[in-house]
């Protein structure tokens, strides 16, 4: 599912409430809504990728990959990931080398690690050049038939390119569940 709307309308709260940072649904005004509509996740099924990746700048990719692989019992290497989303510069690169593009897709194959059952990403394209946003929307259109996806985006072509259900948000609320037939249609409800 795609999450869509204004700045304000509940989408980060709502991807919050279903990562299991709010315990009560008295802990924000929009949550009675939201529980009508999704469950919180459990842990071991959704592997996270916010908007903003809070990287330790003194780590390099290698040490993220190897403490999530350890974190999600998963053996994985860091190369191929690098590779799939070209940071081929050493691994040892320490990530306050890294530009915010490269950043985002590093956290985009943190999240992967491990085959979670869905995979949770807020704003995976934002701030990023063609070159980084083209480069993660074809790896989420790769990767479509081995997650379940929820994001939030305010890209139509995201939106679009994934052909997965849109979730309209307004004031806290889910207002409209739809599949658009094109840029226009969807643009129209934004």
């Amino acid at each position: 599912m795609i999450l869509m709307g204004n700045n304000g309308s509940g989408k980060s709260t709502f991807i919050n409430y279903i990562l299991g940072f709010y315990t009560s649904s008295n802990q924000h005004p929009f949550l009675k809504d939201f529980s009508q509509h999704f469950k919180p996740l459990k842990q071991d099924e959704f592997g996270y990728s916010p908007e903003i990746a809070m990287l330790d700048n003194n780590l390099s990719a290698a040490d993220y990959i190897k403490s999530v692989s350890s974190f999600r019992n998963s053996e994985v290497k860091s190369s191929p990931l690098l590779k799939r989303v070209t940071l081929e510069i050493s691994p040892k690169t320490a990530i306050r080398e890294y530009s915010k593009g490269m950043k985002q897709r590093l956290s985009l194959i943190l999240a992967m690690i491990g085959n979670p059952k869905y995979l949770v990403l807020d704003e995976p394209t934002s701030g990023l050049d063609r070159f980084g946003a083209n480069l993660i929307i074809n790896i989420l259109k790769e990767e479509k038939e081995n997650y379940k996806y929820i994001i939030s985006t305010h890209s139509s072509k995201l939106a679009i390119e994934l052909g997965d259900e849109i979730w309209l948000f307004k004031k806290g609320k889910i207002v409209k569940k739809f599949i658009p037939k094109d840029v226009k249609e969807l643009e129209s409800f934004l």
